[in-house]
């Protein structure tokens, strides 16, 4: 079974505009693969979905969690930060792109069209990759933990680390992904308020694609939402 998300919800993974007390939720149909030189445009998870979700800490980059954090939270935080648009369609996600650690970056985006809006993927990748595609990235020299997650999970990572700390049993090439799929109630990165709202018949997903080059990690994407 094929499952589809926004623009980011990544150009791959993309969210609907929505109010502010409803969960992310998830929109697009693009095509079934991305590399790091299309980063940003249509991609979605094309393999089986399990049961079960990403943790919290793989979904936390930098101190902002994906589902939970917004545009405006990293905007506060990094008041020289420039915003983009992901692609050029109407409806295309909007992202913020900081760097460091030399050539590291990340891009944090949101498909939602109003505030507040919140993330539902993180790129990371090197900057060039990046600005090459649209990206103005801001260089900041305090960035928690530099571009990798809170489970650990970084740029120039060893392939094999990676896929055991995703449990990735399937590789395409050079390239890896692993999605899943359960109730917001199960969902360790949904905030309470939203775990408490109706979501009777949704489904949480969450996952992570990305690619390696030389037996490492070179670029990686992360996301989560709600569909309906």
């Amino acid at each position: 079974m094929t499952k589809t998300f926004p623009a980011l919800m990544l150009g791959f993974v993309c969210l609907m505009a929505r109010a502010q007390s409803a969960p992310p939720r998830t929109q697009a149909t693009p095509p079934c693969s991305v590399t790091e030189d299309s980063i940003f445009h249509g991609a979605r998870i094309c393999g089986k979905s399990r049961e079960g979700s990403l943790g919290k800490a793989d979904l936390t980059v930098a101190g902002f969690v994906i589902g939970e954090s917004t545009l405006e939270d990293i905007t506060r935080r990094f008041p020289g930060s420039h915003q983009f648009k992901l692609t050029e369609e109407m409806e295309a996600s909007t992202g913020i792109c900081l760097k460091s650690n030399g050539d590291d970056a990340i891009v944090f985006s949101s498909g939602d069209l109003t505030a507040p809006r919140i993330l539902d993927s993180v790129f990371m990748a090197k900057a060039g990759t990046f600005e090459k595609q649209g990206a103005k990235c801001l260089e900041v020299t305090i960035l928690p933990d530099g571009p990798s997650t809170k489970s650990g999970i970084r740029l120039g990572m060893r392939k094999e680390r990676v896929l055991a700390r995703l449990q990735v049993t399937r590789l395409q090439g050079t390239g890896f992904e692993v999605d899943y799929s359960t109730s917001p109630g199960n969902a360790p990165w949904l905030p309470l308020k939203f775990k408490a709202s109706d979501t009777k018949g949704s489904v949480a997903m969450s996952g992570v694609y990305g690619g390696f080059r030389n037996g490492r990690l070179r670029w990686v994407v992360l996301y989560a939402g709600v569909s309906n």
